[in-house]
C-alpha cells in the first residue's frame, strides 16, 4: 500500500498545488458558502505535506543537493528582483505623476477646474448612479479620477440603481446616469457627464449662495434670455454653469438705488441712450464701490460717457478697420492674441478673441486720483478708427487725416478709489448667440467675456480658461482613389518587392 502511495506522490503534489490555487481565487471572487475556500487550501497542504512523508529521502536530496544551492541563487536573485519591482510600485503609488499624451489634452482638466479645486476646503462627496457597465461609466470614472487626483478633497462612488435601490430612493433617483454632489447639508444633482458640467455642480454644492449679475434692459440691448442671433442666452448659460445668477435690472424703475444685491451690472449693446437720471444711478453704484462692464457698439449714442469719464474713459464715435489683424481679412473685424497684461488676460495666452465692428476706447483727459486705468485689448499699430463710415464702401479703405491712428484700444478697465470696477467694451456682438455659434477652437470671446465678469465680481478663482466641450473627433471614410492606393500599395508592390528582394539573393547566392 504504501509502496503505490510513494509511486503516485508527485502527483499528489500537482493536485496540491491546484487545490490551493483553486481555493485562493475563490476566496478573492468571494465564495459562497464561506468555507469553500478553506477547504481547498486544507486539501491542498495535506497532499502537498504527503510528498514530504512518502519520500524523505527526495525531499532531503533535493533542499541540501548542488541543484537545490543553484535554484535558491535563483530564488534569491527572483526574491531581489521582485522586492525591487515592489519599491519601484511603492515610490510610484506614493509620488505618481500622471501625463495626459492625447492631442486634444482630453484627460487633462482645465486650468479654471484646477484653481477651483485649488479652493476647496470642505470634502465633495460625488455619488454617480450609473450602470457599471454601461458605455459612459468608464469615462465618467476616468474623469472623477482627475478630480480625486488634484484634490483630496473629492471622492466618489457608483451606485447602480437597480442593485441598489434603496440609495438611489434615498437620493430620490429614478433613472440612470446622474451624478449628485454634496457637500454639509448642501446637494446638488446634474445630468450632465462632462467636465465643464462636473466643475459647475462642485462650484455650486460649494459655495452658499450665488452671485447675482444683473442685466440692463429698456434701452434695446442684447438680452440674456434671447436665443436669436443676437441674444446673450448662451453666455448667460455660461455664467450660470460659474454658479452666477442672472437678473434684468430697468434703471427707469428705480427710484432710489441700485439693487443691494448686484454683484455686478452689465449693459449690453444699448441702441438708445440712457436717460440722465438712469446714468446718476450708475454712476452713484460705482462710486459706492459697484461693479460695471459697459458693451457699445459704433455708431451708438449710449449717454453714459459723462459718467465714464469721471474714471478717465470715453466710447469714441469711430469704427476700427485694421487690414493688418483682422478675422480672415475683414479689416472691420481685428483680431487681438497679445494683450495687456491684467487679471482678466493672464491666462488667455494662446487664444485670439475678435471683435466685429467695434470702436475705440481712449483715455479722457488726466486720470483721476485713486483711480487706475488698464487698456486690456488693442489693434495693431496699422489700424485706424475710421470716422466717415461711407469710406467703408471703397474696396480698400484708406485712413483720412484726422482719424485717430493705431494703435487703438478696444477694451479697457478702471479701478476707483472706494473699490469700484468698470470694464468698457467697443463691441457687443463679440458673444452673442451668433457669433459663438460661428467660431470654435482657439477664439477666445467667451473666456474674456467669463473672465471680466469673474474680475468684477472679485471672483478671481474662477479667472481662467475654461473648460471646452468635448470634441467630437470621426474618423473620415477612404475616397475611392485612396482605396486603390491602398490595394495596390499592399496587395501588389510590397509583394512584388519581397519576390524582388528573394529574386536577387538568390541570383547573387547561385
Amino acid at each position: 500500500m504504501m509502496a503505490r502511495l510513494r509511486e503516485y506522490a508527485p502527483q499528489f503534489v500537482i493536485v496540491g498545488i491546484l487545490s490551493l490555487a483553486i481555493g485562493t481565487a475563490a476566496e478573492m471572487l468571494g465564495s459562497d458558502p464561506v468555507w469553500l475556500p478553506q477547504l481547498f487550501w486544507a486539501v491542498g497542504v495535506v497532499l502537498v505535506l504527503s510528498y514530504a512523508f512518502l519520500r524523505p529521502a527526495e525531499l532531503r536530496e533535493a533542499l541540501t543537493g548542488r541543484r537545490a544551492r543553484y535554484g535558491g541563487n535563483t530564488l534569491i536573485a527572483s526574491i531581489a528582483f521582485l522586492g525591487i519591482l515592489g519599491f519601484i510600485n511603492y515610490l510610484g503609488a506614493q509620488y505618481h505623476h500622471r501625463i495626459d499624451m492625447t492631442e486634444t489634452g482630453q484627460y487633462s482638466l482645465s486650468q479654471q477646474t484646477k484653481q477651483i479645486l485649488a479652493g476647496l476646503e470642505q470634502p465633495v462627496q460625488v455619488t454617480a448612479f450609473m450602470s457599471p457597465g454601461g458605455p459612459q461609466a468608464e469615462r465618467v470614472r476616468n474623469l472623477l479620477d482627475e478630480y480625486k487626483y488634484l484634490s483630496d478633497e473629492v471622492d466618489y462612488r457608483f451606485i447602480d440603481p437597480d442593485r441598489q435601490p434603496a440609495v438611489a430612493r434615498q437620493y430620490e433617483i429614478s433613472s440612470y446616469n446622474v451624478l449628485v454632489f454634496e457637500q454639509g447639508g448642501r446637494k446638488q444633482e446634474t445630468f450632465g457627464l462632462d467636465e465643464q458640467d462636473i466643475t459647475s455642480a462642485i462650484l455650486k454644492v460649494s459655495e452658499t449662495e450665488p452671485r447675482k449679475v444683473y442685466f440692463t434692459t429698456g434701452h434695446q440691448e442684447r438680452g440674456p434670455d434671447e436665443a436669436g442671433g443676437d441674444g446673450y442666452s448662451q453666455v448667460k448659460a455660461v455664467l450660470e454653469r460659474d454658479n452666477y445668477q442672472i437678473e434684468l435690472v430697468n434703471l427707469q424703475t428705480i427710484t432710489d438705488t441700485v439693487p443691494s444685491d448686484a454683484g455686478a451690472i452689465i449693459v449690453a449693446g444699448p441702441q438708445v441712450a440712457f436717460a440722465p437720471e438712469e446714468v446718476q444711478h450708475l454712476q452713484d453704484y460705482v462710486a459706492a464701490g459697484g461693479k460695471l462692464m459697459v458693451m457699445a457698439d459704433p455708431g451708438v449714442e449710449t449717454g453714459l460717457n459723462p459718467m465714464l469719464s469721471q474714471v478717465g474713459l470715453r466710447l469714441d464715435n469711430d469704427l476700427i478697420v485694421d487690414p493688418a489683424q483682422s478675422f480672415f481679412g475683414d479689416a472691420g473685424t481685428p483680431l487681438v492674441s497679445n494683450f495687456q497684461f491684467h487679471t482678466i488676460t493672464k491666462d488667455l495666452g494662446g487664444l485670439t478673441v475678435f471683435f466685429p465692428l467695434a470702436r475705440s476706447v481712449s483715455r479722457a483727459g488726466e486720470t483721476a486720483e485713486g483711480v487706475s486705468v488698464t487698456e486690456v485689448a488693442r489693434s495693431s499699430s496699422r489700424s485706424w478708427g475710421e470716422t466717415n463710415l461711407a469710406n467703408l464702401q471703397q474696396q480698400s479703405p484708406q485712413p483720412d487725416p484726422d482719424d485717430p491712428q493705431g494703435p487703438l484700444t478696444m477694451m479697457a478697465v478702471a479701478t476707483g478709489p472706494a473699490g469700484g470696477r468698470i470694464a468698457v467694451v467697443g463691441d457687443s456682438d463679440l458673444v452673442s448667440n451668433s457669433i459663438l455659434q460661428q467660431v470654435r477652437g482657439s477664439f477666445g470671446n467667451t473666456d474674456l467675456f467669463k473672465n471680466t465678469v469673474n474680475w468684477l465680481t472679485e471672483s478671481e478663482e474662477l479667472i481662467a480658461i475654461g473648460p471646452k466641450p468635448p470634441e467630437n473627433r470621426q474618423i473620415q471614410p477612404l475616397t475611392g482613389g485612396q482605396q486603390n492606393l491602398l490595394l495596390i500599395t499592399f496587395a501588389g508592390l510590397l509583394p512584388l518587392g519581397i519576390l524582388v528582394v528573394g529574386g536577387v539573393v538568390w541570383w547573387n547566392r547561385r
